[in-house]
C-alpha cells in the first residue's frame, strides 16, 4: 500500500448532508481522515436551502483557499462549471446523483483533473458502500430516501435534490446492522419525509415495515424517526411504534403555520383542523409520545390575526420542542413574488416572541418529568461540572436538550442506565443514578 492521502471533511446543513458525507468517505480507499489543517483533500458538502446557508459556503470556500477542494451537495444543482475559475481550489463538484462515483471521480482528481459531475434528473437512489462514522455520541444517521415531491411555495428542495427516491430496504437494514455492530447505540433515520418512504419502490408507505424489520435487528439500540409529514402518521405507523421499546416514541412533524389562509398559500396539504386531529389520535394510542415541529414567521400575508392564529396553534398543539424560523424569501420559488412580503424586522419580532412561549411548554413538559426513571443514553463526561451528560428518548441528538447526571460510581459512555429526573428547564433535564 502507498502513503494515505490525508482528507478532512466540513460538513454543513442538515443530518441528511452529514449520513451523506460519512458515505462518500467511507466509499474511498488508501485515505486517512485528519483535521482540516493537516488535510491535502477538503470534502464540502454543501447546504443552499437558504441565502444564509449559500453564504456559508462561500465563507467556508474562502477561508480554505489553500486546500483542495471537492465541492458537493445542494450547491451543486445551482452552479456550473465557472465555479473552477472562481475558485481555482476546487477540484470537483459533484451532485447527490453522482454519489455513488465518488471513488473513481477522486481518482481523477489525483491524477490532476477538474471534474464537473452534476446530473440535473435522478431517477433513482444510487447506493454507496461503505460508511465512516462522523458522529460522537453513540448515534449515526441513516439515509433512507433522497428528494422530495411535495411542492411547498417557499422551498427550493425539490429544484435541488430532484424527485424523491427511496433506497431498497435491504441495503437500510444492511447499514443498521453494521452500524450497531460498530457500537451504535441510536439510528436515526433521515429524509425530506420519512412518511413517504417507500411509494416510488413498493407503491405504498412502507416506513411501518422498515422500522418493524430494524426493531428485530439484535441489540440494546434506539431508532428514531426524523421528519414526517401529518399526513403520513399512519394507524399502521403508530402500531408499529406501540409494539417496539427499540423504537423512540418521538416524531418530527414539521407543519409550518397554524394559520388555514397561510398553510394554503404556502401549498402545505394538511389543514389545522386535521392535523389537530392527528395529534389527538396520536397521544390517544401513545400517550407519553414526544413531538417535535417547526414553524415559519413571516410568510408573505402573515397579518396580525394570522400571527395570532399561529399563536394560538402553538398553545394548543402542546409539543415538546419547537423550532422556529423567520421566513427566507428564495428566487425560484413561488412565494418569492408573492404580495404582502413582511418585513425582516417583523419576522424576527414573531420569531421571538413564539420562542419565548415554547420556552414556558418545554419547561413545565420538563417539570412534569420530575420522579420519573428515564432510559437514559450517556454520552460524556465534563470535568468542570463533573457530571455526565447523555439523553433520554425525549432529545434527539443535536437538536433537543440533554440530561446533566450525578453519579458516585463511574458510568460508561455510549451505554444505557436509569437515571430518575430530579429537575427540570426549557431545554434540559438533571437527573440522578
Amino acid at each position: 500500500m502507498g502513503k494515505l492521502i490525508k482528507i478532512s471533511a466540513v460538513s454543513l446543513g442538515c443530518p441528511k448532508n452529514l449520513a451523506d458525507t460519512e458515505s462518500i468517505l467511507g466509499n474511498l480507499k488508501n485515505v486517512e481522515l485528519v483535521n482540516e489543517n493537516d488535510a491535502e483533500y477538503i470534502f464540502l458538502n454543501t447546504c443552499a436551502f437558504l441565502k444564509s446557508a449559500r453564504d456559508e459556503v462561500f465563507e467556508n470556500l474562502k477561508l480554505l483557499k489553500d486546500k483542495k477542494i471537492i465541492l458537493m451537495g445542494c450547491m451543486c444543482g445551482l452552479i456550473d462549471e465557472s465555479i473552477f475559475e472562481n475558485f481555482p481550489q476546487i477540484k470537483a463538484v459533484i451532485s447527490s446523483a453522482n454519489y455513488f462515483k465518488v471513488g473513481e471521480i477522486f481518482n481523477e482528481i489525483l491524477k490532476d483533473k477538474r471534474v464537473f459531475a452534476v446530473n440535473d434528473n435522478p431517477k433513482v437512489f444510487e447506493e454507496i458502500n461503505g460508511k465512516m462514522l462522523l458522529t460522537s455520541g453513540g448515534f449515526s444517521y441513516v439515509k433512507i430516501a433522497e428528494g422530495c415531491d411535495n411542492k411547498c411555495s417557499y422551498c427550493l428542495i425539490p429544484k435541488l435534490k430532484g424527485k424523491y427516491r427511496s433506497r431498497k430496504m435491504e441495503e437500510i437494514i444492511k447499514e443498521c446492522k453494521n452500524s450497531i455492530k460498530m457500537g451504535v447505540k441510536e439510528l436515526v433515520l433521515v429524509a425530506q419525509d420519512c412518511g413517504y418512504y417507500g411509494y416510488d419502490l413498493y407503491k405504498k408507505f412502507a416506513l411501518p415495515k422498515l422500522l418493524k424489520k430494524i426493531s428485530q435487528i439484535k441489540g440494546d439500540f434506539w431508532v428514531r424517526v426524523l421528519y414526517i409529514y401529518p399526513e403520513r402518521v399512519s394507524p399502521e405507523l403508530i402500531n408499529v411504534m406501540k409494539e417496539s421499546e427499540k423504537i423512540c416514541k418521538y416524531l418530527d412533524i414539521p407543519l409550518q403555520h397554524g394559520d388555514a389562509e397561510i398553510l394554503q398559500k404556502m401549498r402545505r396539504t394538511a389543514n389545522k383542523d386535521r392535523i389537530l386531529e392527528k395529534i389527538k389520535y396520536l397521544r390517544g394510542e401513545i400517550p407519553n409520545i414526544y413531538l417535535r415541529s417547526s414553524f415559519i414567521t413571516g410568510f408573505p400575508g402573515e397579518n396580525k390575526k394570522a400571527f395570532l392564529n399561529l399563536k394560538n396553534f402553538l398553545k394548543e398543539i402542546n409539543f415538546d420542542h419547537v423550532g422556529v424560523f423567520e421566513y427566507s424569501r428564495e428566487e425560484g420559488t413561488e412565494a418569492f413574488s408573492m404580495p404582502s412580503q413582511i418585513s425582516n424586522q417583523i419576522k424576527k419580532k414573531r420569531r421571538d416572541e413564539l420562542m419565548f412561549l415554547q420556552q414556558k411548554i418545554s419547561k413545565q413538559k420538563n417539570q412534569n418529568l420530575k420522579g420519573k426513571i428515564m432510559k437514559t443514553l450517556i454520552e460524556g463526561f465534563d470535568k468542570k461540572s463533573k457530571l455526565y451528560f447523555g439523553r433520554i428518548e425525549k432529545f434527539a441528538p443535536e437538536i433537543d436538550g440533554q440530561i446533566f447526571i450525578k453519579s458516585k460510581k463511574a458510568l460508561e459512555v455510549n451505554k444505557f442506565y436509569d437515571v430518575k429526573i430530579i429537575s427540570g428547564s426549557a431545554y434540559d433535564l438533571g437527573g440522578v443514578i
